[in-house]
């Protein structure tokens, strides 16, 4: 991909007041946030905010604080827990493979207990994430019809049957 020619808009619907806690560039037009960032003022390796760096073609970010590497914009699939784990173990992003499914703890190394809506630190680089729950790697100790999750929404972890539908943020590195 040309990185001149890299255009992400993300459209949410959100109050024109809870603007300023969006990234940067920011245009607010009634209801309407439009995050238009150009690839020519982001640049792959370069730091976004002290704690993320956007990497491999802008398709996943890097975590300073953890050394984990995490996908930039995880995909919208819903799924039962066991399949969503699978999937992370089968996907290519930024042409690397050996993704996989995060720990509850990994998944709450994210979180900004500060923030709602999303539960992340101000200046993220992520998208797709606001108000959703993602499935964690993470079973539960003691009931095995159940593995933990987080939500984006709160900041929450909790624990649900793995028969529930949730989404999946697959990461990169050490386990």
């Amino acid at each position: 991909m040309d990185i001149y020619g890299y255009l992400m808009m993300v459209v949410m619907r959100a109050p024109t007041s809870i603007s300023k806690r969006l990234p940067t560039p920011l245009f607010a037009v009634g209801g309407l946030a439009l995050l238009v960032n150009f690839a020519g003022s982001v640049e792959v390796g370069q730091a976004a905010g002290d704690r993320f760096t956007v990497t491999m073609n802008g398709e996943a970010v890097k975590d300073s604080k953890t050394g984990l590497v995490w996908e930039q914009a995880p995909d919208m699939v819903f799924d039962v827990w066991s399949a969503s784990v699978a999937r992370c173990a089968t996907k290519t992003v930024g042409s690397q493979k050996t993704w996989r499914a995060p720990t509850k703890d990994e998944l709450t190394t994210l979180l900004d207990p500060e923030r709602n809506d999303p539960a992340l630190p101000e200046g993220h680089p992520f998208a797709n994430i606001r108000s959703d729950i993602f499935w964690s790697a993470t079973p539960h100790a003691s009931d095995d019809i159940l593995a933990y999750y987080v939500s984006f929404f709160t900041g929450q972890v909790i624990s649900d049957q793995k028969s529930q539908t949730r989404r999946m943020w697959c990461v990169l590195g050490k386990k």
